[in-house]
């Protein structure tokens, strides 16, 4: 079985809520983001979305944009983010990867071969922010040679007929984003995804994940009571990496805000 569904029919049996963690590849540097990854995995996060540092983003904020300058000015591209997610995978056989990426990574690295390589490197899915459906059909195509899990984002303005085209070809868990704008800008507000979680639910059977502006853990926790079936979190952790503090101390305080997290999502 594939370990996104595997996670989450754990969850599912156990009643609980997961937590996908997002940490942006490289930041502050390979050897201390391996750290991170290591701990996420260890202290509570069910699965982890690993980003690929790009310097056009569409859908992030200031926080993740600032940590793809960080990653890429240390010389981090799509290449070691494999690198990356193999060391991981030496130690940690069991929680799931997603990569998160734009398209533009993706095509300069090759579509004949980047889906295979992806895989081969221990990802489990892949979600392209920035590939809308109408413009899917040649990653579509090759992700169904691999193993990979292909999510997808569904905006909260997004129509119940667009949805369903959307999700047509989506596997592993659906991403809704909780609110209209970019990440870790404003907080988004429980409440308004009410509809939009009803309305996704009733065209898939596939896992929902509820994402964008979730940057405390009580607030963290008002989305896991929604009925999601896991809350995403990221700049809120990416914000640590932002500190003029050492290495040894972005380590220490990314597991504190983690067990925070996963205490607030799974009570």
């Amino acid at each position: 079985m594939k370990r996104i569904k595997n996670k989450f029919n754990e969850l599912k049996k156990h009643n609980h809520c997961g937590f996908i963690a997002y940490l942006c590849a490289g930041d502050p540097d390979f050897a201390t983001s391996l750290t991170v990854l290591n701990n996420l995995a260890n202290n509570g996060v069910d699965l982890i979305e690993i980003g690929v540092p790009f310097l056009d983003p569409s859908g992030d904020g200031p926080i993740i944009e600032n940590a793809s300058k960080r990653s890429i000015a240390r010389g981090m591209n799509l290449k070691k983010v494999l690198e990356l997610s193999t060391e991981f995978r030496k130690t940690n056989h069991h929680t799931p990867l997603i990569m998160m990426t734009y398209f533009n990574p993706l095509l300069k690295y090759g579509l004949e071969n980047i889906f295979q390589d992806v895989e081969q490197a221990g990802f489990d899915g892949i979600l392209i922010v920035d590939l809308p459906f109408e413009e899917e059909q040649e990653v579509v195509s090759k992700i169904k040679k691999t193993n990979l899990d292909f999510i997808r984002l569904i905006a909260p303005s997004t129509p119940l007929s667009r949805m369903k085209k959307i999700i047509k070809n989506a596997s592993g868990f659906l991403y809704l984003i909780s609110m209209l704008g970019i990440t870790g800008t404003k907080l988004a507000q429980s409440q308004d995804n009410i509809e939009n979680l009803k309305n996704l639910r009733s065209c898939s059977k596939l896992p929902i994940a509820i994402g964008f502006g979730i940057q405390n853990p009580n607030q963290a926790q008002e989305f896991s009571q929604l009925g999601c079936d896991a809350v995403v979190v990221g700049s809120a952790i990416v914000k640590i990496m932002n500190q003029e503090i050492s290495n040894d101390q972005i380590i220490l305080e990314t597991l504190k805000i983690v067990k925070d997290f996963a205490g607030k999502i799974k009570s």
